[in-house]
C-alpha cells in the first residue's frame, strides 16, 4: 500500500497473504503456505486489537459524570449520559417560515394543484 493509504483493497491484500505465508509456514512450500493461510482467514473479519479503552479514575471520572453539570452544560447530554452533539452545543433555528406548533408543514403543494 502506499505511504498515505489507510485501507488497502482486495488484489493487495491477498499480495500480502503471499509474502506472509511462508514466513508463517515456514515447513510448508509456497503455494501450500499460501492455501494454508487463505484457511486461517477465510469467513473472518479484521478486529481492532489493543483499542484504548475508555478510563474512568479521577478527575476523568468527574468530568464524564453529567449528574454533576449545571446550567446550558447539563442541556449537551441525553439521559443516558451521551452527549448529543451540535444540538446540544447550539440552538438551531427552523427557518422553515412555518410557527412551532404547526402540524401541516410542507403540505402546502399537495394542496394545490397547479
Amino acid at each position: 500500500r502506499g505511504k498515505t493509504a489507510r485501507v488497502i483493497n482486495y488484489e493487495e491484500f491477498k499480495k500480502a497473504l503471499e509474502e506472509l505465508a511462508p514466513k508463517r509456514f515456514k515447513d510448508k512450500s509456497k503455494e501450500e503456505a499460501y492455501e494454508a493461510i487463505c484457511q486461517l482467514v477465510a469467513g473472518k473479519e479484521p478486529i481492532n486489537v489493543g483499542v484504548t479503552k475508555a478510563k474512568t479514575v479521577g478527575a476523568v471520572e468527574r468530568l464524564t459524570d453529567t449528574s454533576k453539570y449545571t446550567g446550558s452544560h447539563k442541556e449537551r447530554f441525553d439521559e443516558s449520559g451521551k452527549g448529543k452533539g451540535k444540538s446540544g452545543r447550539e440552538n438551531i433555528v427552523d427557518t422553515s417560515g412555518y410557527v412551532s406548533a404547526y402540524k401541516n408543514a410542507g403540505t402546502y403543494d399537495a394542496k394545490v394543484k397547479k
